[in-house]
């Protein structure tokens, strides 16, 4: 699926950082309470299916082709269960909120724009969980773009992760107050994976979520639980989105998720 001067990535990293170590922190996913080893990485776990690890690395992160057309031409993802063990918890934080693997090496396509907003108890059990995959299945071929991606490469659509995580820093979802933070947070860390930083959509690819406005909170949520549209209707990949992300989340993460979204679509709009 696509997603997709250092001073300026300095400041806003430096701002990110007072933002996580202040309300950041009180904002985390269902679970993240645990008081268990056990709990924690049973919160890790299900975020793997709410985060989209498994519809890009597969089922069993063995890692898979994620080419949406044969005839663009494969485009494998990495096999986590043979990278996980070569990680420690620094170098993992360092992957999910900066862009940046443990060789140092250019990194593409992964999401971290959003992950890097994962609270430290979300983050933490994410990583506890990958700590218990054991090695298995066939080490993928190198990461490189298909034809697709090379070309919103080309255009300047699809930047780095490094260059993808300073814009989402830079420019965020629009702040609706305290009541809607949590759905903002919730947000944060999946729809703009999809919707771009600001949720306004990908041109030619994924619209502005104002489009959310056109739903009732009843139909909203029942596209987020089972991946049906307005009418009934199947509306391509949100759908198919929406049964893989979605349908883990908890009722209450969804009510969150829904508030947000309608309160943005329908707040007033500068003329």
């Amino acid at each position: 699926m696509r997603k997709h001067s250092l001073a300026i990535l300095l400041l806003a990293g430096s701002c990110h950082q007072q933002q996580r170590s202040t309300t950041m922190t009180e904002l985390a996913y269902d679970g993240a309470g645990y008081k268990t080893q056990a709990d924690k990485i049973a919160h890790g776990a299900r975020l793997t299916q709410v985060l989209g690890c498994t519809r890009c690395h597969g089922s069993n992160l063995q890692g898979k082709d994620m080419a949406d057309k044969p005839e663009d031409g494969a485009m494998y993802s990495p096999n986590v269960t043979r990278l996980a063990p070569g990680y420690s918890d620094v170098e993992f934080e360092r992957l999910f909120r900066n862009g940046v693997p443990k060789d140092g090496r250019q990194f593409w396509f992964m999401q971290v724009e959003s992950y890097q907003f994962l609270s430290e108890a979300d983050l933490a059990a994410l990583i506890a969980y990958l700590r218990t995959l054991k090695p298995g299945g066939d080490v993928r071929p190198a990461f490189r773009p298909n034809r697709a991606e090379q070309k919103d490469v080309d255009q300047g659509v699809l930047g780095n992760a490094r260059a993808q995580i300073a814009k989402y820093r830079a420019t965020q979802p629009v702040d609706l107050g305290p009541q809607h933070a949590w759905g903002r947070y919730l947000v944060q860390t999946t729809c703009t994976a999809c919707h771009n930083n600001a949720l306004e959509g990908w041109k030619n690819f994924t619209p502005d979520l104002d489009i959310a406005g056109a739903y009732s909170k009843p139909e909203l949520t029942q596209l987020l639980t089972d991946g049906t549209g307005k009418g009934d209707k199947d509306v391509g990949a949100m759908s198919g989105i929406a049964r893989a992300y979605f349908s883990h989340l908890t009722p209450r993460e969804r009510e969150a998720i829904v508030d947000y979204v309608l309160a943005r679509a329908n707040r007033p709009h500068q003329p």
